[in-house]
């Protein structure tokens, strides 16, 4: 399962993100030495990250929710988009803006200084090619949400983001349709550009149509997949 406990060591947070990012023939010598620059950081709920803002950081979450920040100078907060146990993504310096982890709920993450692994990436290629996959994942996160924001209807918007969660969980949850929803109902208006009364409201609308149920305040079953596809404007997914 995607979600669970977030208590987890150095070594433990190392071999999921080995498991899941590392090819099985990675020299030895190189997983050694990524160990060696690998910290955790254990964020209780609600907690943000704080790393080194002059730096980049390549951050594993090995465990628990978190949602991906931007933060101005006024300390206004947007939410970019939710990573999850087994995401990797870059965490940039600070720019225009800053960028944050915040545990949803307790979470560990597993940091690299990404300086540091520069020289690691110039004698081994599948270091490059697994970075390269972590920032197009983050990347079509990204894109999912952009697409979601600029649907023109509430709707159309709440719809776009269940169906991006169907993505992300289906290869937690075995029958794809049920997902757990770990955010509040202002993190997601937050992060659709909405209010929260409107995101109560079209879950309330997609229950009516009969295509959603709320057996619980975190989980969501998509009961139509097909039909929710059309109230989004996007290809029909696999039912």
């Amino acid at each position: 399962m995607r979600f669970e406990r977030a208590a987890v060591t150095v070594n433990e947070a190392f071999d999921r993100f080995a498991g899941q990012h590392l090819p099985a023939g990675a020299p030895a010598a190189l997983v050694h030495q990524l160990r060696a620059l690998a910290s955790l950081h254990s964020l209780p709920r609600r907690q943000m990250s704080r790393f080194d803002v002059t730096r980049d950081h390549l951050v594993f979450v090995a465990s628990g929710p978190t949602k991906l920040v931007a933060l101005d100078a006024a300390g206004s907060e947007q939410i970019v988009a939710f990573q999850f146990g087994g995401d990797c993504l870059i965490l940039p310096r600070e720019g225009l803006h800053a960028y944050r982890l915040v545990a949803i709920r307790a979470a560990s993450l597993l940091v690299f200084d990404a300086e540091a692994l520069r020289p690691l990436e110039q004698r081994a290629p599948v270091l490059n090619e697994m970075i390269a996959r972590c920032t197009l994942a983050a990347l079509q996160r990204t894109r999912a949400n952009l697409v979601a924001m600029g649907r023109r209807s509430a709707t159309e918007r709440v719809a776009s983001f269940l169906l991006s969660m169907r993505e992300i969980e289906q290869v937690a949850q075995a029958d794809g349709r049920t997902l757990t929803l770990e955010m509040t109902r202002k993190e997601i208006a937050d992060c659709l550009g909405l209010t929260v009364e409107t995101v109560s409201r079209q879950f309330s609308k997609l229950r009516d149509l009969g295509l959603i149920a709320t057996p619980s305040r975190t989980q969501v079953r998509l009961s139509d997949p097909v039909r929710l596809a059309a109230q989004a404007g996007a290809f029909a997914p696999a039912a």
